[in-house]
């Protein structure tokens, strides 16, 4: 913004700029360590403790208001009986104006006040963004770092010249603010559940269809990812015991078309894939056993009541890297004895 040779009028300015404010609390939120080892956290934007009247900011200058930081652990968010997380503080969102220990930031810079949006705004706050940038897995529990923020500024309030402040007076004044951060690191753990629903039944047919015997049933596995990270990739292993009083049933009548054993995609999708084709083949996701899971070598044969009633459990061996905050469901049907 180019100012030489041009006089900057100011409004009408309070009695003081800027006033101070002594304590500021920051709470970054809960995440898992996954998503903090990952930088997922994001940044958060606070308080810095800083009140001044931006109408009295103009590009003068003569005129600053400097911050000068110190933190209590060196930028680290630490936790009681060890563990920290390293954190970036900064005067804007990308943390090109970043704070470093005992150095100082002019948010009077030109460029920094266009970034900020404050250039001639009326009263507001000045602006810190907190970030956690992500070091190895921490351990679960609460982390907290304490920075000191010195306050000095000095802005013409009167008529100002290029580099002086020609009518009126300057408001000059110190400050402490002290802003306390928090992190909570805890597990965000995947979730599965079940549901069974009768689609089919010898009477009813598909209308209304109730649980009697020789009656069709879908089991749906549901696997969710809460967290706002991506599992780890390479696969996950879903078991599914046979509901009591039901067997295994791939065929048959009252039978939907298509696999009998599919995966449904939630949303947001998963990204996870599951091939199946047939009992017999091994090169598949899916697999059987009549022993409770001891071994999974068991190989029913659709059609065939008594192979497909000794199996005791499935084991789904979904594939991929599952996507953050997505699900995904596998349907397994079986009929009622």
């Amino acid at each position: 913004m180019a100012v030489a040779g041009a006089a900057l009028f100011c409004g009408a300015a309070p009695a003081t700029a800027c006033t101070v404010s002594s304590s500021v609390a920051v709470d970054l939120g809960s995440f898992s360590p996954s998503a903090v080892k990952g930088g997922a956290v994001p940044a958060v934007k606070s308080r810095a403790g800083l009140r001044c009247g931006f109408a009295v900011l103009k590009l003068l200058g003569s005129d600053n208001v400097k911050a000068t930081f110190t933190s209590a652990n060196g930028f680290r968010l630490v936790r009681a009986g060890g563990g920290s997380v390293p954190y970036r503080a900064s005067a804007d969102e990308a943390g090109v104006y970043a704070a470093s220990q005992g150095a100082t930031i002019d948010y009077m810079q030109n460029n920094l006040l266009n970034l900020l949006g404050l250039l001639g705004n009326s009263n507001a706050d000045l602006p810190i963004w907190v970030k956690p940038t992500g070091d190895g897995f921490p351990p679960v529990g609460v982390y907290r770092d304490r920075i000191s923020i010195s306050w000095s500024w000095s802005i013409c309030t009167g008529l100002g010249l290029i580099g002086l402040c020609a009518l009126g007076s300057s408001d000059t004044g110190t400050g402490t603010s002290v802003i306390d951060i928090t992190l909570t690191v805890t597990p965000r753990d995947a979730t599965l559940s079940t549901t069974s629903t009768t689609i089919w039944d010898p009477v009813n047919t598909s209308f209304n269809p109730r649980a009697l015997p020789g009656s069709r049933r879908t089991v749906t596995a549901t696997f969710a990812n809460p967290d706002i990270v991506p599992l780890d990739g390479g696969s996950v292993d879903i078991v599914v015991p046979t509901p009591a009083g039901a067997a295994l049933s791939l065929d048959g009548e009252g039978a939907p078309p298509g696999p009998a054993i599919t995966l449904t995609e939630g949303s947001p999708a998963s990204s996870m894939r599951l091939r199946y084709t047939a009992p017999s083949d091994a090169a598949d996701d899916v697999e059987f056993s009549a022993d409770k899971g001891q071994t999974w070598t068991h190989l029913p044969v659709a059609g065939d009541p008594a192979s497909q009633g000794a199996v005791t459990h499935v084991r789904l061996r979904t594939r991929g890297t599952m996507a953050a905050m997505s699900s995904f469901s596998v349907q397994i049907p079986y009929s009622v004895r």
